[in-house]
């Protein structure tokens, strides 16, 4: 018995340091690399700081900046080719490729074959378009987390060996009582039942003996326990957002929570409830019937009152009082999860489309001048309508990326802006487009500070006030308003084609045009924009218009 009780509490031990051991790594490691993720944004920062108060070139600045630490510096230009390296002379290489490259903004680490050491990367785009690259030796952050993990193996194993030769002590004195509870139960055995004396001076011997003495009582209790246990468990059921069934061999339902009663409209007064007179479709009557008779699972969608849901159908074996389930039906509603996934496919595809064109136009550009099918008088022209397509690419990109930007950032806005401030910079800027079709802007603008990310709010107001311009006649006027009260109202109307009723409910669609054979060099997200940007500042959206009548489109933002 010692040994037994010496090796387990061995055993226990050396597993309990090992998941120990294996949790304080990671989160050790964890810790160290969140550290070293902090440490390089900030490291990024102080060097974009420095490039732009320097006044020298850009291979003066890598070298002037690295003199002094190990840091390597590198500067490329926005195509990802190098400009400078504060490690490598040589410039032009292409690091497009390289992860943090393609990834501006990730903390990437591995092995630079250009000086071969293993390096900490990060990158960042520039205000003037190029890119800063930042990176740092691995080898002393590596060092530190390994120091950390032998001090705590040593302590750890040095634990493990006081322990054993305290509990070989403590084994010697538990051995003795434990002989006495052994001769008393060889007793009980033989039926000589006699209340034993709880007089050893361990209490913990002493309550062994005490719940030996009352083992019918102590069963009482734990069949109390199982049936609360029982009622937990089907409360916890019932709060599931998924109907969940338990069926035996003859289909009869032995179980139902709240979920599956609502879905089925199952009679409680129904004596036995047999699966078919409730559930209706053919397809998971034949699935509880294969389950029941192959022993195999089965998963499927089905639609039940104009939802979609998910079907998994399960054999299994539960007993439940003097009744057998064996079968298990869970029952989950992804009619939004699978709009979700349709709208992704639409978004690729629509995407997809709207990049084939201009790809198609250069494509026949580049082949009229590879084949000379073009005068050289003609030669500008070409590139003018190649350069018009790229811009048109580069447009949708930005956008695609604005959307997925709105969709995925979490971050909560801290820095207060002037509105007003904004919304002129998006006029001034638009003004030329708007002198174009001799449009006129009438702007009645209030002076608003708000906490918000100021290229969600330039972008809102451009596209609503770019929409305007772009389908209204020409010699009309624009009403621009941004005005703030219970809440901060911006109204863009203009007196343009307007907008059909049964097109109102879908132009916040991406990628969804009005006129399909419309070519006004568009992208399709704009107002798809709009809308993410209000959604991510609780606003609401409001459209009104009508074919002929113009258009005009009302934000409001909640004051924060």
């Amino acid at each position: 018995m010692k040994r037994i009780l010496i090796r387990n509490n061995l055993i226990i031990y050396a597993i309990s340091f090992i998941v120990f051991f294996v949790i304080v790594s990671i989160i050790i490691y964890w810790f160290n690399q969140k550290k070293q993720e902090e440490f390089m944004h900030f490291l990024i920062e102080e060097v974009e700081l420095s490039y732009e108060s320097y006044t020298g070139n850009v291979t003066e600045f890598v070298l002037d900046f690295t003199h002094e630490n190990d840091r390597r510096i590198t500067i490329l230009d926005e195509y990802g080719f190098v400009l400078a390296d504060s490690h490598d002379a040589e410039v032009g290489t292409d690091k497009s490729l390289r992860p943090e490259i393609a990834e501006l903004g990730s903390v990437v680490r591995r092995h630079s074959a250009t000086i071969d050491v293993d390096l900490i990367y990060t990158a960042k785009e520039l205000d003037n378009g190029n890119i800063l690259r930042v990176s740092v030796p691995l080898r002393p952050q590596a060092q530190t987390f390994n120091v950390l993990l032998f001090w705590l193996l040593f302590s750890g194993t040095l634990l493990l060996v006081i322990n054993g030769l305290v509990l070989k002590k403590i084994s010697e004195n538990l051995y003795q009582p434990w002989v006495k509870v052994r001769d008393n139960l060889v007793m009980l055995r033989e039926g000589k039942y006699q209340v034993l004396a709880p007089n050893t001076p361990y209490p913990e011997i002493n309550q062994i003996i005490h719940e030996m003495n009352t083992i019918n009582l102590a069963t009482a209790k734990h069949v109390d326990e199982i049936e609360d246990y029982q009622a937990q468990l089907n409360r916890i059921l019932d709060e599931m957002d998924q109907a969940v069934l338990l069926v035996d061999r003859d289909q009869n339902i032995l179980f139902f929570n709240d979920d599956a009663k609502n879905l089925f409209k199952i009679n409680e007064s129904i004596t036995p409830k047999k699966s078919y007179q409730f559930i209706r479709e053919v397809k998971i009557n034949e699935a509880i019937t294969f389950a029941n008779k192959e022993k195999e699972a089965t998963f499927f969608d089905v639609k039940i009152l104009g939802k979609l849901f998910e079907i998994h159908v399960f054999p299994v074996s539960i007993r439940m009082k003097e009744q057998e389930a064996t079968v298990l039906l869970t029952l989950k509603n992804v009619t939004e999860e699978r709009s979700v996934e349709i709208m992704k496919k639409d978004f690729f595809s629509h995407a997809s489309h709207e990049l084939k064109s201009p790809l198609t136009a250069i494509k026949g550009y580049a082949e009229l001048i590879e084949f000379d099918l073009i005068n050289k008088d003609e030669i500008k022209q070409v590139a003018q309508n190649i350069n018009k397509q790229v811009m048109m690419m580069n447009a949708l990109v930005e956008d695609m990326l604005m959307l997925s930007r709105l969709e995925n950032i979490t971050e909560e806005p801290n820095q207060m802006h002037s509105l007003s401030s904004i919304l002129n910079e998006v006029i001034e800027r638009l003004k030329p487009f708007a002198n174009e079709k001799d449009i006129q802007f009438k702007i009645d603008a209030q002076d608003i500070m708000m906490i918000c990310d100021r290229l969600d709010m330039h972008k809102l107001f451009k596209n609503l006030v770019e929409n305007a311009i772009k389908y209204s006649e020409s010699h009309r006027q624009i009403y621009v308003s941004l005005k703030k009260d219970e809440k901060i109202v911006f109204i863009v109307k203009d007196q343009g084609y307007g907008i059909a009723l049964e097109h109102q409910s879908r132009v916040f669609e991406r990628f969804y045009r009005i006129d399909k054979g419309r070519l006004d060099g568009g992208t399709g997200l704009g107002l798809a924009i709009v809308k993410h940007i209000v959604l991510k500042y609780q606003g609401n959206i409001l459209l009104e218009s009508g074919l002929a009548k113009g258009t005009t489109i009302t934000i409001e933002l909640p004051i924060k």
